[in-house]
C-alpha cells in the first residue's frame, strides 16, 4: 500500500507540474481557415495555444496577443476574441488585394517562477512579496507568422520583420513540391543563430503532443534544410533561451513559429 501511495503521489505531482507549466509550454500558432484567401473574402483565423499541431488547447488572454495582416507593406490590426468551443482566440481578416500576405503575431512576455509551492505566474519580486520562496524564474515570449497566397514572383515569404526571434524562409513555398528542399534561417535580434533546433511538421500529421515530422540543427549561418514530402499546411518552429541574470527573470525563453502552405 505504501508503494502504491508513493506512485500515486508521484503521478499527481507530475500532472500538477504539467498543468502549471502549460501556459508557457504551448506553441503559439496562427491558423487561418484557408491559406489562400481571395481579395474581399472574409476569413477566420485562430490564434492557437497548442501542443498537438494544429489543434488549440487553450485560449490566450486577448490582452496578451498582438496580431496584424501585412500586405504590400501595409499593416492591418486584427481584433481577437475567445472562442470557447475552439479553445482559441479567433478573429476575421479580409485582404484588400489578391496576392501574398503575412499574418504576424506576438504573444507578449509572461514571467513564471518555480516556487516551493509549484509553478506560478508573476515576477520574482511580486511572488516574494507574497511570502513565496523562488527557485528560478523564466520569461516566456512567442512570435508567429503565417504566409498566405505564396506566389512564384513574390519575395514576401522571405521578408525579415524584425521580430526578436524570427524564422525566415530562404525557399519560396510556391516553388516547393513534395520531394524538393526547403531552406530556413533562424534570427535572434536580426543575427543568425547557430546550433538552434528547428522542427518541421504539418497540420494533422500526429495527434501526439510536441511531435515534429522532421528536425534539423542550424549551421554557423543559422541555416537549416529540410525535404518537404507532402502537400499540406506546414509549420516550422524553433526556440532560443538566453540567460538573463540580474533582470526580471533568470532566463528569457523565446519561441517562433512559421506556417505556410505547400500544394
Amino acid at each position: 500500500m505504501t508503494h502504491f501511495r508513493t506512485q500515486l503521489c508521484t503521478a499527481l505531482a507530475l500532472v500538477g507540474l504539467m498543468l502549471s507549466t502549460g501556459a508557457q509550454a504551448h506553441e503559439f500558432i496562427l491558423k487561418p481557415d484557408t491559406a489562400t484567401p481571395a481579395a474581399g473574402q472574409k476569413t477566420r483565423l485562430q490564434a492557437q495555444a497548442a501542443h498537438v499541431y494544429m489543434v488549440s488547447e487553450e485560449a490566450e488572454q486577448p490582452a496578451n496577443v498582438r496580431l496584424y495582416v501585412l500586405q504590400n507593406d501595409k499593416k492591418t490590426d486584427v481584433t481577437l476574441t475567445e472562442d470557447k468551443a475552439l479553445l482559441a482566440l479567433v478573429g476575421d481578416f479580409t485582404l484588400a488585394q489578391n496576392g501574398p500576405a503575412l499574418l504576424v503575431g506576438h504573444r507578449l512576455p509572461q514571467i513564471w517562477c518555480e516556487t516551493t509551492q509549484g509553478e506560478m505566474e508573476g515576477s520574482r519580486a511580486a511572488l516574494e512579496a507574497k511570502g513565496m520562496k523562488i527557485k528560478s524564474s523564466g520569461k516566456y515570449e512567442k512570435f508567429a507568422k503565417t504566409l498566405l497566397n505564396p506566389s512564384h514572383d513574390d519575395k514576401l515569404y522571405g521578408k525579415a520583420l524584425g521580430q526578436d526571434l524570427e524564422l525566415v524562409l530562404l525557399t519560396n513555398p510556391a516553388d516547393v513540391k513534395p520531394g524538393s528542399p526547403l531552406n530556413v534561417q533562424v534570427l535572434l535580434h536580426g543575427k543568425p543563430v547557430p546550433n538552434a533546433t528547428v522542427g518541421l511538421t504539418h497540420d494533422a500529421y500526429s495527434k501526439e503532443q510536441d511531435t515534429y515530422k522532421f528536425k534539423a540543427q542550424t549551421d554557423a549561418q543559422g541555416k537549416a534544410s529540410f525535404t518537404v514530402d507532402a502537400p499540406a499546411l506546414w509549420m516550422l518552429r524553433t526556440t532560443v533561451v538566453e540567460k538573463t541574470p540580474g533582470a526580471d527573470a533568470d532566463e528569457h525563453h523565446r519561441r517562433a513559429v512559421y506556417v505556410f502552405p505547400v500544394k
